[in-house]
């Protein structure tokens, strides 16, 4: 049985009934860069999830996360992204936005959305410490 690739991350923001919210812990270009993904099984094909798990996601998880990352880093709108070419499970990447003041400094760190006005993709590689990391996470975990 194919095992779901983001079960092991050490950076969760939330834990819900079918979704978990973790932190991109590879990449932090966007400051705030998540993934939501389906943890109560495999699936590939995010048209065939049920009517539970789409109340949840879409009345719970995304608000909520919508709220948190505005709370703690007030980006000017997020991005929302199922593409599954790599990891073919159904999650989304919830990535942050930053247009009218496109550096943040957050944790002695800056993070400058260098796409403005464009598609977030190619995205640039922004690697962070884990004590920077956890500090992000634990920011917008205080926020959910």
């Amino acid at each position: 049985m194919e095992q779901i690739p983001f079960l092991d991350s050490q950076y969760l923001i939330y834990e819900g009934q079918h979704w978990n919210v973790i932190l991109h812990r590879d990449n932090q270009s966007y400051l705030g860069r998540s993934i939501v993904y389906l943890k109560s099984r495999v699936l590939e094909n995010p048209l065939e999830i049920t009517q539970a798990e789409r109340d949840e996601f879409w009345n719970e998880i995304m608000p909520k996360l919508a709220a948190a990352l505005q709370k703690s880093f007030r980006p000017d709108r997020l991005n929302y992204a199922h593409l599954a070419n790599k990891d073919h499970f159904v999650h989304w990447h919830v990535i942050p936005r930053y247009e009218k003041n496109p550096v943040r400094e957050f944790a002695g760190e800056t993070f400058t959305d260098e796409r403005v006005g464009r598609n977030c993709f190619p995205e640039p590689t922004k690697a962070t410490s884990q004590e920077v990391t956890e500090k992000i996470c634990a920011e917008i975990k205080k926020n959910f």
